[in-house]
């Protein structure tokens, strides 16, 4: 299987995964096996969809990190998102069905620990015709579980109050997170569109969404997972907010799934601009590396995201400095813009049906002038960073396990 843009899908090409609606992922668009024609591409594209999953037979061992059972999950937690911020906009906050949600989340914590080659951030399961509060925190969710997991030592050392088998459960970091801009829609549309427009971090009236959610969530959640919605814009250089009537925090002063949520909602802003292209993972990962950027977040969470949001998934098609087409085999989180590639048929002339891969190329053993240069239709040839100090230390080690 083969992760293909849509502006490159060929007719012919053979669905290796099924497509859902982009405003009801629950819905299947197109079946597993279907052959594509002009028409159907035509269709998804006014839909929003972006990406497909299509066959190529020598590539099936990328099943492996492709579960259909995380990605049915996670689309059982877009819909009880997108069920959320329509219950709050009808007044109905009181009901919310906070055990159908905890279900919801336990469920895909389960997958991914079942499966822990699947808990990469593969890119973004809604297209861009979905609605965009639904899409970000359906997204948030997902990236706060693979971080926290990837964290499970340093969240018993940040909760040494709590047994560690509690301290290291991930479940309420999750629902915090599905819930952290539940107080957006209280907010009038009007400052919201600025918002949007301005993206005016300083704006007073903005600045209340956090406490307007809290007010929705407390005492239905747990704390833990309710200081994430208060919290999430809370930064640990002490830049952040919670509210005018909030107190500032910085460092560990932020509970420690506040810290998680508040960098992969920043991630994900930065990924997909409200009435803009999105930016390459590539990018947003390399603005992080700078100091002015990298010293908002508690650094144990940065590295960890390093460790789950691969420039360059596994699966998706890249093109190389030599003009060749490959595709992704390996994440490599040492030196995360050199993965490990083989190389495939120009998508340009082939519909991959009867395609063989061709020699495998371990770019972080060449020079840096072999490297990856498109990527989702994105010429990223300036975009690639190399690691650097400030990621030095692996999240692998046992410190953070």
């Amino acid at each position: 299987m083969l992760r293909v843009d849509l502006a490159k899908a060929m007719p012919g090409m053979t669905l290796a995964m099924p497509v859902r609606h982009p405003l009801q992922p629950r819905r299947i668009l197109l079946k597993y096996g279907f052959q594509l024609d002009a028409g159907s591409i035509q269709s998804m594209w006014e839909l929003g969809v972006r990406t497909l999953w299509v066959n190529f037979p020598s590539l099936s061992f990328l099943e492996k990190i492709v579960d259909p059972g995380v990605i049915s999950a996670q689309s059982s937690i877009i819909e009880s998102v997108s069920r959320t911020f329509e219950d709050t906009q009808r007044q109905v906050s009181a009901r919310l069905p906070y055990g159908e949600y905890t279900r919801a989340i336990g469920e895909l914590v389960n997958r991914l620990i079942e499966n822990p080659q699947a808990a990469l951030f593969m890119g973004d399961l809604m297209g861009s015709g979905a609605d965009e509060l639904m899409r970000h925190s359906s997204t948030v969710t997902y990236l706060c579980l693979l971080i926290g997991l990837k964290l499970e030592g340093y969240l018993v050392k940040q909760r040494p109050h709590i047994d560690p088998a509690r301290a290291k459960e991930v479940s309420s970091l999750g629902l915090g997170a599905m819930m952290h801009d539940v107080g957006v829609p209280k907010l009038s549309k009007q400052i919201r569109s600025r918002y949007n427009n301005t993206r005016d971090e300083t704006d007073p009236a903005w600045r209340e969404h956090p406490s307007l959610g809290y007010e929705i969530v407390r005492g239905h959640i747990e704390p833990s997972a309710a200081t994430v919605v208060l919290n999430h814009h809370q930064r640990y250089d002490g830049s952040g907010y919670s509210g005018s009537s909030a107190p500032v925090l910085s460092g560990d002063r932020i509970h420690v799934f506040a810290r998680i949520c508040g960098l992969a909602e920043q991630f994900d802003r930065m990924r997909f601009p409200v009435g803009r292209p999105a930016v390459p993972a590539v990018a947003v990962l390399g603005a992080f590396l700078q100091p002015s950027l990298f010293r908002r977040f508690d650094p144990n969470v940065v590295r960890a995201l390093f460790a789950v949001v691969p420039p360059y998934p596994p699966g998706s098609m890249v093109r190389l400095s030599d003009g060749r087409w490959a595709v992704v085999i390996e994440h490599v989180p040492r030196d995360p813009c050199r993965p490990t590639v083989q190389i495939i048929p120009n998508p340009a002339t082939s519909s991959f049906a009867n395609a063989r891969l061709g020699e495998t190329i371990e770019l972080g053993t060449l020079s840096r002038t072999h490297m990856v240069i498109e990527h989702e239709g994105v010429d990223v040839s300036d975009l690639n960073f190399a690691r650097r100090a400030l990621l030095q230390e692996d999240v692998s080690k046992a410190a953070y396990y």
